[in-house]
C-alpha cells in the first residue's frame, strides 16, 4: 500500500491531532504528495499553528503525530 493511502485512510485521526495541538490547513509535499516516494521517504507536512498556541503544543504535534 502506498504512504498515500496510509495517510487517507488516517486522514480523521491526523484531522482531529491536529485540531487538539492547535494546527490546521495540515498539507503533504515532496516524494509522498507526488506518489513518487521510495522506501526511505519521509513524509513531508506544512500546516498552519495558531499564533495563540502555546509552545508546547507546537513542539509536541509531530511527536504525537508520527505515534499515531
Amino acid at each position: 500500500m502506498k504512504t498515500i493511502e496510509i495517510l487517507e485512510q488516517k486522514r480523521e485521526k491526523i484531522l482531529n491531532l491536529a485540531a487538539q495541538h492547535g494546527a490546521s490547513n495540515i498539507r503533504i509535499f515532496g516524494s509522498v504528495a507526488r506518489c513518487e516516494e521510495r522506501e526511505d521517504s519521509a513524509i513531508d507536512f506544512i500546516v498552519d499553528m495558531a499564533r495563540d498556541g502555546c509552545l508546547l503544543d507546537r513542539l509536541s504535534f509531530m511527536p504525537d503525530l508520527v505515534a499515531s
